[in-house]
């Protein structure tokens, strides 16, 4: 998935660079190249769940236009280990409101964000528990079930295993659309 913003900013491109850095940084980007910067990766979006730890790469291109500079920002997520909720998307849509403020005012509310990635966070752990409860609850009916079932011994516990992880998969998916 790709996004850009594009805007003017009213001072020189030095300057407008030094915030793009800035701004990146205080959310947790680390610079890769000049105007370019990523943050997150695979394993720490699932190991954390936090939305700050999904993988996006992000790089800028800035153009003189006289006493002005043109910003083109680009986002880009390269792969996403597990699919956006609606609070991972608030906090990018914020993180994207909070780059024009601080382009152009040179503030933005970090904390406002941070708090929606703590909330994101917390519902993901929820999502998390809640399933791996259910699976718990559904397991035992579901052992009973397939240990009565006329199976080879080796095939009831790996069907058991597949019908536990798609439920598992797909709980998890309701609960982090809050459906």
């Amino acid at each position: 998935m790709r996004f850009r913003w594009s805007g003017a900013v009213a001072y020189d491109a030095d300057a407008a660079a030094e915030r793009l850095s800035h701004y990146f940084r205080a959310i947790g980007y680390e610079e890769r190249a000049p105007a370019s910067w990523a943050r997150g990766s695979r394993w720490k979006a699932i190991a954390t769940l936090s939305p700050r730890q999904l993988p996006i790469q992000v790089e800028a291109k800035l153009q003189p236009w006289g006493a002005q500079t043109l910003v083109d920002v680009t986002y880009e997520f390269p792969s996403a280990p597990r699919a956006l909720s609606e609070q991972d998307a608030d906090l990018i849509v914020a993180e994207l409101r909070g780059l024009t403020a601080y382009l152009q005012h040179g503030t933005a509310d970090f904390e406002a964000m941070r708090r929606l990635e703590r909330a994101a966070t917390r519902r993901a752990c929820r999502a998390l528990l809640n399933t791996l409860g259910l699976i718990a609850l559904l397991s035992i009916p579901l052992t009973a079930l397939l240990s009565r079932l006329p199976l080879p011994p080796a095939l009831a516990p790996v069907l058991g295993g597949v019908l536990g992880g798609l439920g598992a998969s797909y709980l998890f998916w309701r609960f982090m659309r809050g459906k």
